[in-house]
């Protein structure tokens, strides 16, 4: 049996400045949130519960294929866990937990986390990593022999542990029957008066349990988000890594930076994307394409050898050597004026298309 996920995704993000809660807010087409159930899924986990709390109606319709629990008064990160008692009742093995702002994770770094708790036979694991200006995380405290004796928040810290430059990520890894069996111990004796997550280590540590630490490589991919700015950091991480993770395979892109790719989108190798190109959602694009510049394309399927210029679509099945554009526009949603043209399915453009159909066959020279 896997573990278990347990995504923490019940503030509010007041930094932001925004209606939508936090985890809401979208990082190449993909909720916050839904990055980090891709990653623990992919990471292993079989099982993933979702906590939510402030707007929960928003954050559950954007999820699927996850339980949820409703935290109903934010009280801290230990109350978020306490909320979910009930629900992991009878669970065992490892749980997963991590926060839902924290889009940049890899299932690789959680797999490692996972791997580090059970090989060690500890009651918990613990993700760090070193920053340069670690202002407003939580400080790993260590023993003389190096293991981790607790985490201290930012807000909590003595004078002599400003100078700690490890940090917690707010990502752990539990057996589950020994959290439970000390989650009540947590206090709100702090600044903040909420129940942390992160006193759970000393109070395991003072029962003569074993925490391990596992410090990310990668600083960016530990990045938690909090204000607009940050999303935009982080959506910045995220582009390069998707970018070049297709470059690999094969995809030229003339300038990356002015490329936009989802997380779930499949490009056969030797298709060109030009600049301002964004395709998102569930798109499968063939090989030996040219998408590009000025495209948007979300939920689509587009054959081999052909070509998307300048145009928006959405829902939309494009044949082999098929020539859409410029200035076409299809999918959900558009209305209707006129037909569908041979090779594409879906809605057909707009009537605020100034042009024709836009749409070509295999070698077509012109729009008529």
């Amino acid at each position: 049996m896997g573990a278990t996920a347990l995504i923490l995704a019940a503030g509010e993000g007041t930094r932001m400045k925004s209606s939508l809660p936090k985890v809401a807010h979208r990082i190449l087409g993909v909720p916050m949130v839904g990055h980090a159930v891709g990653a623990a899924r992919a990471a292993g986990c079989d099982r993933v519960i979702v906590v939510t709390g402030h707007r929960a109606e928003v954050v559950e319709a954007i999820v699927h294929d996850v339980e949820f629990v409703r935290q109903e008064r934010q009280l801290g990160t230990g109350h978020a866990v306490m909320c979910a008692e009930k629900a992991l009742a009878g669970s065992s093995g490892s749980l997963l937990i991590l926060a839902g702002d924290c889009p940049l994770l890899t299932p690789s770094t959680l797999a490692r986390l996972i791997a580090a708790r059970e090989d060690a036979g500890a009651a918990c694991s613990v993700l760090t990593t070193r920053l340069a200006d670690p202002t407003g995380y939580g400080r790993i405290v260590r023993d003389r022999d190096g293991s981790i004796a607790s985490i201290v928040e930012h807000k909590d810290l003595a004078e002599a542990q400003y100078t700690i430059d490890e940090v917690n990520t707010s990502t752990y890894c539990f057996d589950t029957a020994a959290l439970f069996e000390h989650l009540h111990r947590l206090q709100n004796a702090n600044a903040q008066g909420e129940y942390y997550l992160t006193d759970m280590v000393a109070h395991l540590r003072d029962a003569g349990l074993d925490v391990v630490a596992v410090e990310a490589a990668d600083p960016d991919e530990t990045l938690g988000v909090n204000s607009r700015v940050q999303l935009s950091e982080a959506a910045a991480v995220l582009q390069r890594r998707i970018n070049e993770r297709h470059m690999l395979h094969g995809v030229t892109m003339t300038d990356p930076g002015l490329v936009w790719i989802g997380p779930e989108v499949a490009i056969g190798r030797d298709t060109v994307i030009e600049p301002l190109t964004f395709v998102f959602g569930d798109t499968v694009v063939g090989e030996e394409c040219v998408l590009g510049p000025d495209c948007r394309l979300t939920d689509c399927r587009v054959g081999n050898g052909c070509v998307v210029d300048s145009s928006i679509l959405t829902g939309t099945t494009i044949a082999d050597h098929t020539t859409v554009g410029p200035w076409a526009c299809r999918g959900e949603g558009v209305g209707a004026a006129g037909d569908a043209a041979p090779g594409v399915s879906g809605a057909a453009r707009t009537d605020t298309i100034p042009c024709d159909d836009g749409v070509r066959g295999s070698g077509s020279t012109d729009a008529d």
